[in-house]
């Protein structure tokens, strides 16, 4: 019946047919496999109408483009309901338009809310009551605690507590069960037995994962069959999760299973036990027992009901390859296990106006070329954001990819760090007038050559990491020509204020212009750690502690890396596996083809600039009384740098700003900088451009 249905639909579709109307499928929780899916509701006899899956719609879709090669404006419109997926949704080279101007279209429609869910909403939930798991936990939380069967859900593979479906409740996330609750326990004490000590710069720890420790809660965790651990073991930016081998009560001592921590352990450094169901005891956590296939969890209210749970399952949403010409747009997607959409090979693919929430992955990881992400909102996201590549850096053939006017938020909520907000990678990428906020790590980290990353807004990242970037990169000489340029960036202290940064050129991280951006209490606002040819000029600090930081790090604790670089020029004629010293790179960056004439200043940030800055409130290079800040502006890098036509005022007393004490951070037309010539940056050109996105934004704000 169907085929005969859809042979008749095919063989009297015409392209005159086209060119009347846009051939459109539909989509609806009410229609039916069996129909043509070409009506949007179904006939008064039920003997057609739209289609009940989306495997169907892009099915149909294939088929009619087989028999009308010239067909034009095609679209699946879904309607408005909640699609739980069987399978992740799958388009190919086969499910792509002919060109650019004529894009297959996905679209939710208008004015619905639909919702295309990977996870499962679990219906065996029931009271725990089961005395021999409550005493395991505490008998007085009887009554509060349910128990969700998994081995009747559906759910698949449990995988570890590192990587295991996830529980959410009403819409917001829970976590597995810790201690402690909040905050971090510290390393009291490196083992001797059988470990090796490292030095890193001069900091010492050991190799192997053996610590002590002096609370004794975690002793109630002796008996946990699978108990992890997750820390900063030795720097502020490096978590790690490990199971735990054993526990020693006598010497209060941890000896984690490896692999260990690439730079090891030291005393002083912070963790959490997790995945106990002996500390099962606050409101949105959850334990789940591998062997018993069962969940239980601690809901946060007492009253409940199965439509209340939602479990991660499928390890996408929607998974994209080798397609082109394609736009999707307008839907809600939740309950991955992995990346909401991911996407390769993609070539003029437009993803807009689709939200991404719930999911134990990132929310977009895309590669190709003419990528569009634009108007989306994502948060509630266990990894990153958005994560976009493309170009070419051989040929500096660029991308075209643009990530243009998203909000961003609490996300990285499993994964801590190295997992941005936008992730950009390769040539060509624009990242553009998006909010980032409310997250423990990075904001925006970037690699490659020509990157644009103009007007966007982040605050409140880095929240639980030190020596890290809101916007981030490094280590390397040869990605040259990026722009960060008209970014707001403020509130960004690190863990426990203890400081981190705003753009962050690290580990000689070469040729990147930073003009134009305002930074509000950030510290260390503006970072170039040993690199060259980079510059800092024309943006406006406020309340930064401090505003700058250059050194030569090249030549002192970080040499070793650039001898490496100068040894493979000699041997290969390459640096970083790039042939520098050929086109397109010898005319682009002239700089770069000349940095090994003379090897010892091949050492030194040679050729950066900081020009035309204005500095009021906390200090720029030096502290109020006049003294060095440590290595804020190395000595040994001061002969290297054109320092010039930089404003600095240790106190705003009132005269820069319209109103700074209430955010506005305009610079009055007759203030001093303004005066002597400084463009401020444009305030109203930074953060949100549409209202749709601005008044998502405010009803979040509202809510925390």
């Amino acid at each position: 019946m169907l085929t005969l249905a859809l042979t008749a639909f095919y063989s009297n579709f015409t392209l005159s047919n086209a060119s009347e109307s846009s051939p459109t499928f539909y989509v609806s929780t009410e229609g039916s496999d069996e129909w043509s899916g070409t009506l949007s509701v179904s006939t008064d006899d039920k003997t057609d109408g739209p289609f009940a899956s989306l495997e169907k719609a892009r099915d149909a879709v294939r088929e009619l483009k087989k028999s009308h090669t010239d067909l034009k404006d095609v679209v699946v419109e879904v309607r408005g309901g909640v699609y739980e997926l069987p399978n992740t949704l799958k388009f190919t080279n086969d499910d792509g338009g002919d060109s650019p101007e004529n894009p297959i279209v996905w679209r939710a429609e208008e004015g619905a809310s639909v919702l295309l869910n990977a996870g499962r909403f679990p219906s065996d939930i029931r009271p725990l009551n089961d005395l021999a798991t409550l005493d395991r936990i505490k008998p007085e939380l009887s009554g509060k605690l349910c128990v969700i069967e998994l081995s009747s859900q559906n759910i698949g593979d449990l995988g570890t507590p590192d990587n295991s479906p996830e529980l959410f409740f009403r819409s917001e996330p829970t976590r597995i069960a810790r201690y402690p609750n909040d905050g971090f326990v510290k390393i009291t004490g490196l083992s001797k037995d059988g470990t090796h000590e490292v030095d890193i710069r001069g900091v010492k720890g050991i190799a192997e994962g053996k610590f002590s420790f002096d609370d004794e809660e975690i002793l109630k965790c002796l008996d946990e069959k699978d108990l992890w651990v997750s820390g900063y073991w030795f720097w502020d930016w490096a978590e790690q999760k490990h199971r735990v081998a054993s526990i020693d009560p006598s010497s209060m001592t941890i000896q984690v299973m490896p692999p260990y921590h690439s730079y090891g352990y030291r005393v002083g450094q912070w963790f959490y036990v997790f995945n106990a169901l002996c500390e099962l005891d606050a409101p949105g956590e959850y334990y789940i027992d591998r062997d018993e296939e069962k969940l239980y969890f601690y809901p946060p209210t007492e009253e409940w009901k199965v439509g209340d749970f939602l479990i991660t399952r499928l390890p996408r949403v929607i998974e994209f390859d080798g397609v082109s010409n394609f736009v999707l747009s307008g839907f809600t997607m939740i309950g991955s296990r992995g990346d909401a959409v991911s996407g390769v090979n993609l070539q003029n693919v437009t993803i807009e106006k689709c939200d991404v929430y719930d999911v134990s992955g990132s929310g977009f990881s895309l590669s190709g070329e003419r990528i569009l992400v634009q108007e989306c909102e994502l948060y509630r996201l266990g990894r990153g954001g958005v994560r976009v590549s493309g170009g070419n850096r051989k040929t500096l053939e660029p991308s075209g990819n643009r990530i243009v006017d998203n909000y961003i938020h609490d996300y990285a909520l499993i994964k801590r760090v190295y997992e941005p907000g936008i992730s950009i990678d390769g040539v060509g990428n624009c990242v553009e007038r998006n909010l980032i906020e409310n997250a423990p790590h990075m904001g925006i980290g970037f690699s490659g050559n020509e990157n644009l990353i103009e007007g966007n807004e982040i605050c409140n990242v880095c929240f639980e990491s030190n020596d890290a970037g809101a916007i981030y990169t490094g280590r390397n000489w040869t990605m040259r020509g990026n722009i960060l340029r008209g970014n707001y960036l403020h509130d960004i202290q690190g863990f426990q204020n203890n400081g981190c940064v705003g753009v962050y050129l690290d580990d000689m991280f070469s040729s990147a212009e930073i003009s134009g951006n305002l930074f509000v209490n950030v510290t260390r606002a503006a970072f170039i750690g040993g690199g060259r040819d980079s510059q800092i000029n024309h943006n406006l600090f406020v309340n930064c502690n401090p505003a700058l930081h250059i050194d030569a790090r090249g030549a002192g604790w970080a040499r070793d890396h650039v001898d490496e670089w100068i040894q493979e020029g000699k041997d290969k004629g390459t640096l970083s596996g790039i042939k520098y010293r050929e086109e397109p790179y010898l005319s682009k960056y002239p700089q770069l083809a000349t940095i090994l004439d003379d090897e010892d200043s091949a050492h030194y940030p040679e050729g950066c600039e900081v020009i035309g800055n204005v500095c009021i409130g906390g200090f720029w290079d030096v502290n109020k009384r006049g003294q060095w800040q440590g290595d804020t502006v190395e000595k040994a890098a001061r002969p290297y740098l054109k320092m010039e036509n930089n404003f600095i005022a240790e106190i705003d007393d009132g005269s820069y700003f319209e109103d700074s004490y209430h955010g506005d951070y305009r610079l009055k037309a007759d203030s001093a900088p303004v005066q002597s010539g400084f463009k401020p940056p444009l305030v109203s050109e930074m953060g949100l451009r549409s209202e749709r996105m601005k008044n998502k934004a405010r009803s979040q704000r509202l809510l925390l």
